[in-house]
């Protein structure tokens, strides 16, 4: 069995896993595909990517249809129930983003740190929401987004630093914060009241609200948010109506998770 050492952080890495992970994301990527597609796409032989195929599809990972295209199998539902099951405070936010959702007319979602990346859990759409890219699922880095300025504000200092060298600060938008010190200064702003912004960072016209989910110990759980175009954010609603409808929210599962 062959491995490789990751020069990124040192750790073993088994070739065929790798290879199998690499199979997965381009069908992710693609909805479906050949072998002859996935084989160039990852750069092996259409023989090793027809055995993984097979092995994946033999074991329900991998669908194959009439035509040979393969598409990700619906045993990856089961695997996501399971994984999302280990988030305590889930059921607790998705009520809460729901309420958030209705009274704000917005899209509200609630997301969680995992890898040094956002990972959205919950999002749900008021009557003006608009439509995003953004799905269940879905990763960002946290330096763009309003749940992760709002998760990074309360990490430790160390932590933070080590998202910031693994992830980058990439450009998004022209605003997005791509300056490491410019990013702790907000930062620390976020610490001291509370609530996040992102302006425009991630979706041009859209702006979002923020803010962390905290156990009893101070540690950060996740985050809710509210996000919307800027054209119907006038400074009131964005620096008060909004954060006080999202601290009612982390409120209500803050004071709820203490018996979970």
């Amino acid at each position: 069995m062959s491995s490789s050492i990751d020069p990124s952080n040192g750790k073993k890495r088994i070739q065929a896993v790798q290879t199998t992970l690499e199979i997965l994301d381009a069908l992710r990527a693609h909805g479906d595909a050949g072998v002859t597609e996935i084989s160039k796409e990852i750069g092996v032989t259409k023989g090793t990517v027809y055995n993984h195929l097979a092995t994946l599809e033999e074991n329900d990972y991998v669908y194959k249809d009439a035509n040979d295209r393969y598409h990700l199998g619906l045993r990856f539902i089961d695997v996501a129930h399971h994984a999302k099951s280990r988030i305590p405070i889930l059921e607790l936010a998705r009520t809460e983003v729901d309420k958030l959702a209705e009274k704000s007319g917005e899209m509200a979602l609630f997301t969680v740190e995992e890898h040094g990346m956002g990972v959205c859990l919950y999002v749900a759409y008021g009557e003006q929401a608009v439509q995003t890219p953004l799905y269940v699922g879905h990763r960002s880095e946290l330096h763009h987004t309003a749940v992760g300025k709002a998760i990074l504000a309360h990490l430790a200092d160390e932590r933070v630093a080590e998202i910031i060298d693994t992830r980058g600060l990439t450009e998004i938008t022209e605003h997005t914060i791509t300056q490491k010190q410019a990013l702790l200064e907000q930062l620390e702003e976020v610490r001291k009241r509370g609530i996040a912004f992102n302006n425009q960072e991630t979706i041009h016209g859209l702006v979002g609200v923020g803010a962390p989910i905290k156990n009893q110990h101070g540690s950060v759980l996740g985050a809710l948010s509210i996000i919307g175009p800027s054209s119907r954010m006038d400074e009131d609603r964005l620096q008060r109506e909004l954060p006080d409808m999202i601290m009612r929210g982390v409120n209500v599962i803050e004071i709820n998770s203490t018996s979970l």
